[in-house]
């Protein structure tokens, strides 16, 4: 029943993961404003309904080791998606920023203006390349997050398997050894029947030669009343 839970949980946990990633990744980087920051709040609820599901897997989980290793997984990626959030959200507040600015066409042109403008293009650039870094970031550290999440999946099979084959080890030791004190039982008995055996020859030695040695006695008897 526990493990039945736990794929439960999982299965509302990787539907979760499908939602945020496809927001963090596509959906807001390409809104602006309050639009922005609407999917940025949607995308904070869902990663605490992330947080609770976790800890379901966690309680379901304690004391099974290679469960335990996938929750621990989890919630990295966890905490690589609020990363991501908070940076986003960053990024947020300086387009208001920039946004709440007055359009540079609604004034006169002048030289000032015309500087203006392009030192407004130019942290423009900036910005788009702040982001697109930012971006790129973060989607190395997830991927960074994945492999050392396979890595530690890896690392649980290989002790378990180690403990698996430790455990038949010992077993085949434990056989071994009893083998070996049944093989000495064998021989003590051995000994003993053999013992027995040797006995009994001596046994019927000596019967044979009180019967012959009676035997020659009736004779000797029979002999003198017969003379």
């Amino acid at each position: 029943m526990a493990a039945d839970a736990f794929q439960g949980y999982q299965r509302e946990f990787l539907a979760l993961r499908s939602s945020v990633q496809g927001k963090l990744d596509n959906q807001i980087p390409a809104l602006r404003g309050e639009e922005r920051k609407a999917a940025i709040r949607r995308v904070n609820m869902e990663l605490d309904e992330v947080d609770e599901i976790i800890d379901q897997l966690e309680h379901e989980g304690k004391g099974k080791a290679k469960l335990m290793a996938q929750v621990r997984a989890y919630r990295q990626e966890a905490k690589s998606w609020k990363a991501k959030a908070t940076s986003l959200g960053t990024v947020t507040d300086r387009d208001l920023l920039l946004s709440s600015r007055p359009p540079h066409s609604s004034y006169p042109v002048e030289d000032e203006d015309d500087d203006d403008v392009d030192t407004l293009s130019h942290s423009a650039a900036q910005r788009a390349r702040l982001l697109q870094s930012t971006q790129t970031l973060d989607s190395s550290s997830q991927r960074l997050e994945n492999s050392h999440r396979l890595a530690l999946e890896n690392e649980q099979i290989g002790q378990e398997v180690l403990g698996s084959l430790v455990g038949q080890r010992m077993q085949l030791q434990s056989a071994n050894e009893h083998l070996e004190e049944a093989d000495v039982s064998i021989g003590r008995a051995s000994g003993t029947i053999k013992k027995m055996i040797r006995l009994a020859y001596r046994q019927r030695i000596v019967i044979g030669a009180f019967v012959l040695a009676f035997a020659v006695l009736i004779a000797l008897i029979l002999w003198r009343k017969l003379r």
